[in-house]
């Protein structure tokens, strides 16, 4: 991967529209948290970032950084299109196939998915800082918004443990009865 670029598995949080494009700004949204690996990473690929940025800057002596994108918890609040002009990421599913739009109006928070961030430097007049722009979201189990779950295949395991253990048919002792229908010659009273 290259530098300044993250790859990471989280979980979508806040208020999530990666449909279409509205509200006051026009825009669509998602938030997600960096794990702490990838903030230590990010962190310091900013100071250098930063450093470059203000060497660019019309007085290099006299900059202001910007906040980083992400709190104190790692929260990224990302929106794209729209007034944003950010370019939509782009959304696939485990299988690398791109996911419908009809799926992307059901995503919901909750959702796990494994993201590709890119950190870059900016410069605007005296002020330096990094912006992210999210390059793809893999959805590895969608949450939609009737608050489904959807994790793909699952294993023999994972089905007998969602069932439980019911009374009825069992493989290994099966309890054989005639269940053919009735002659036609018998009636029905009525």
């Amino acid at each position: 991967m290259s530098r300044n670029r993250y790859k990471f598995a989280a979980e979508l949080e806040g208020f999530i529209n990666v449909f279409e494009d509205r509200g006051k700004f026009n825009n669509r949204c998602f938030s997600f948290k960096l794990p702490p690996e990838v903030i230590e990473q990010a962190e310091a690929d900013r100071e250098e970032l930063l450093e470059w940025a203000a060497s660019k800057a019309p007085n290099p002596r006299r900059v202001e950084k910007a906040l980083p994108k992400w709190d104190d918890e790692g929260l990224v609040k990302y929106s794209y299109g729209g007034e944003t002009k950010r370019p939509e990421p782009v959304f696939v599913d485990t299988e690398g196939k791109p996911i419908e739009r009809s799926v992307l109006q059901g995503v919901r928070r909750g959702t796990k998915v494994n993201i590709i961030v890119q950190q870059s430097p900016y410069v605007f007049g005296s002020k330096v800082g990094t912006k992210f722009k999210v390059l793809g979201v893999q959805i590895v189990e969608l949450v939609s918004g009737n608050g489904a779950a959807d994790s793909g295949d699952l294993s023999v395991e994972d089905v007998a443990a969602l069932f439980g253990e019911a009374e009825g048919f069992k493989q290994s002792d099966p309890s054989v009865r005639d269940a053919r229908p009735e002659e036609a010659g018998e009636s029905y009273d009525f």
